[in-house]
């Protein structure tokens, strides 16, 4: 791989985000960019120096720069990456994070999409986008299709969840109120994706041992990047009413207490910017639930890592 030659090519997709806001007065913006098979999708979101959302804004025209990225970075072994999220900061800095391990926004065990989002990427896609950028089994994530018989299914059509997708993780005894509560089935599902997508063993069959370059992780570690995971993919990429709602059905079931002042919050913000907008309220709701999500995650690790 052609490192400068990715540096570069970030550098250039920086650029176009920063030329598509030349008439916006803004401070940080976020690019979400998805390639997955023939699906691309691109949005942009930016904050303005005091923490509020702009509305409107272009959509920087980057989806060519996107896919020579992906190519770029293909490996003969790991594949390439699904989703991209670029954060800039009219400094011109940036931050790249790349996500070539989930399904993006597309979870058929969870109420959760992108909002606005009337498109999502299908296991046909998926299978398309495999066998362009092939992987080596051993960095192929469990739900991803990954023989010629599954990739043949999708391709006709089938957008049911591969046979080898883990099924979800169970509720600890202490939240079983929370058993089929709005959302909560979601959170369960992730936590049983993101575990077998993690890069060190999550079952008693496999062995970190066995990939020299995986790394080693303490029980601990594994349990707060499972956390992590979740969070990106259930929560973080949506408005703040995903959040609250989480929160709300906990409080309902007496799993967690209620956090002042949390009607105050405008549901229709954005994590981020509801941070800004409510630093005494959101933090101490996103603190709230991420203690229950440690729960199920510690709980589903014991069973399957022990």
């Amino acid at each position: 791989m052609d490192v400068a030659r990715q540096q570069d090519l970030q550098n250039q997709i920086a650029a176009r985000v920063a030329e598509s806001l030349v008439d916006v007065d803004w401070a940080e913006a976020t690019l979400f960019l998805l390639q997955v098979g023939e699906v691309s999708r691109t949005w942009l979101d930016a904050l303005d120096a005091a923490g509020s959302t702009k509305q409107d804004l272009p959509t920087p025209d980057v989806e060519a720069l996107g896919t020579r990225l992906r190519e770029a970075m293909a490996d003969p072994e790991r594949g390439t990456w699904f989703s991209l999220v670029l954060t800039l900061s009219s400094d011109g800095s940036f931050t790249a994070r790349f996500n070539g391990e989930r399904r993006v926004f597309d979870d058929a065990a969870s109420p959760f999409e992108a909002i606005g989002d009337e498109v999502v990427p299908t296991d046909a896609d998926y299978a398309a986008d495999l066998a362009r950028f092939p992987r080596a089994d051993k960095y192929r994530p469990e739900w991803l299709p990954g023989d010629a018989a599954t990739a043949s299914s999708a391709a006709e059509g089938s957008t049911t969840a591969p046979s080898s997708t883990p099924p979800a993780a169970a509720l600890p005894a202490s939240l079983f109120s929370l058993d089929g509560r709005w959302g909560w089935p979601g959170v369960l599902a992730s936590v049983a994706q993101q575990t077998a997508a993690s890069p060190v063993a999550s079952s008693p069959e496999a062995t970190p041992t066995d990939e020299s370059d995986a790394p080693e992780l303490s029980l601990g570690q594994l349990a707060l990047r499972v956390r992590d995971a979740v969070v990106l993919d259930v929560i973080a990429p949506h408005r703040v009413a995903t959040l609250l709602r989480l929160h709300a059905e906990a409080v309902a079931a007496g799993v967690l207490p209620a956090v002042d002042a949390v009607e105050s919050v405008d549901p229709e913000r954005g994590l981020e910017e509801a941070r800004v907008a409510s630093p005494e309220v959101v933090p101490a709701v996103e603190a709230a639930v991420a203690s229950v999500v440690d729960a199920i995650v510690a709980e589903h690790l014991q069973a399957v890592v022990a």
